[in-house]
């Protein structure tokens, strides 16, 4: 980073439980599990080696993500602030339930949800376009100056919402591609000149290989 750029980074949690299982964690929570533990510490360090120090760390408010947020201020040190804007998408009824299951029992709303359709509703749940605008809100104010560091610490939908608002994608055309897809404890990293992206670095994980992340 030059003096005059800022760095936003978008670190997905650690592994929990339902993660290695397969199965959909949205709001519902369960906590980092030993390998996700090891991961958002080899992810701290990683941050501290490249000279990450004292950003300002914004993290979702369920406990997976706070646990990570953490572990990371634990090594760069910064000011940690938790919001409900950052959470995962609200998977309603299907909250835990493993891919086999959904598409037994909803096979046509798993294919739209599958297909990447922003519009498609979770029975009892959200719908893409409202992750974007929740979490790109809350995000778009507090986008990192000259100097300034922001880590943001979220989900996976969360923050494949935050990159198409964020590199001005398409939500349908780039959710095949899986672009924007981070393993536990991967970050994409953003450069801002003049309140413009100039670059973005995405889903880095080379970091994880030790960790269970790869």
């Amino acid at each position: 980073m030059t003096a005059d750029s800022g760095t936003l980074i978008l670190i997905r949690h650690g592994q929990t439980a339902l993660n290695a299982q397969g199965r959909f964690q949205g709001q519902t929570d369960t906590p980092l599990d030993a390998t996700g533990r090891a991961q958002v510490q080899a992810t701290a360090q990683r941050l501290r080696a490249e000279g990450v120090r004292s950003p300002l760390i914004l993290s979702s408010d369920l406990p997976r993500a706070v646990q990570t947020a953490q572990a990371v201020q634990a090594e760069v040190g910064g000011q940690l602030e938790t919001s409900p804007a950052l959470r995962e998408i609200a998977f309603g009824d299907w909250d835990g339930r493993s891919i086999t299951e959904i598409e037994a029992q909803f096979p046509d709303d798993y294919l739209r949800f599958r297909g990447g359709d922003p519009s498609f509703l979770c029975p009892g749940g959200e719908c893409g376009t409202d992750v974007v605008n929740r979490a790109s809100r809350f995000v778009e104010g507090h986008l990192p100056g000259p100097g300034q560091t922001v880590a943001v610490v979220a989900h996976q939908l969360t923050i494949f919402a935050l990159l198409t608002r964020l590199l001005n994608e398409d939500y349908q055309t780039v959710w095949p591609t899986h672009r924007f897809n981070h393993a536990n404890a991967a970050f994409s990293r953003l450069t801002y000149q003049n309140g413009a992206v100039v670059s973005a670095e995405l889903g880095i994980k080379d970091h994880l290989a030790g960790a269970g992340g790869l």
